[in-house]
């Protein structure tokens, strides 16, 4: 969907991959110096894994929806361009069969 050279792509994996890691190393540091028995810290180990993984899946569906978005844009853009670009070639094309044309008629003279 999106190529590995653009920038909005890399950015949107770099803040995602920062994202990931922030909440991991957040949530490993509260859990490491807050006084627990091993029971109470195995549940809230698994507290925080499910809600790192629902806040993974939710920013992923943002990421993807960002990304279809841009892509969709950037293939409107594409076209629009081409058509612009088809437009003006068809005009100097008109415009060079004129001087030919004209120049045709100048050295039949």
């Amino acid at each position: 969907m999106c190529s590995e050279s653009s920038n909005s792509c890399s950015a949107f994996k770099y803040a995602f991959i920062g994202f990931i890691a922030g909440a991991v190393a957040g949530a490993v540091t509260a859990l490491l110096l807050t006084p627990r028995t091993g029971k109470e810290m195995r549940a809230e180990i698994k507290k925080a894994i499910v809600e790192i993984s629902e806040n993974t899946e939710e920013q992923a569906k943002k990421i993807k929806n960002i990304t279809k978005e841009k892509y969709t844009e950037l293939v409107n853009n594409v076209i629009e361009n081409y058509k612009k670009a088809r437009d003006f070639t068809q005009r100097e094309i008109e415009i060079i069969k004129k001087v030919i044309l004209e120049k045709k008629d100048i050295e039949a003279q």
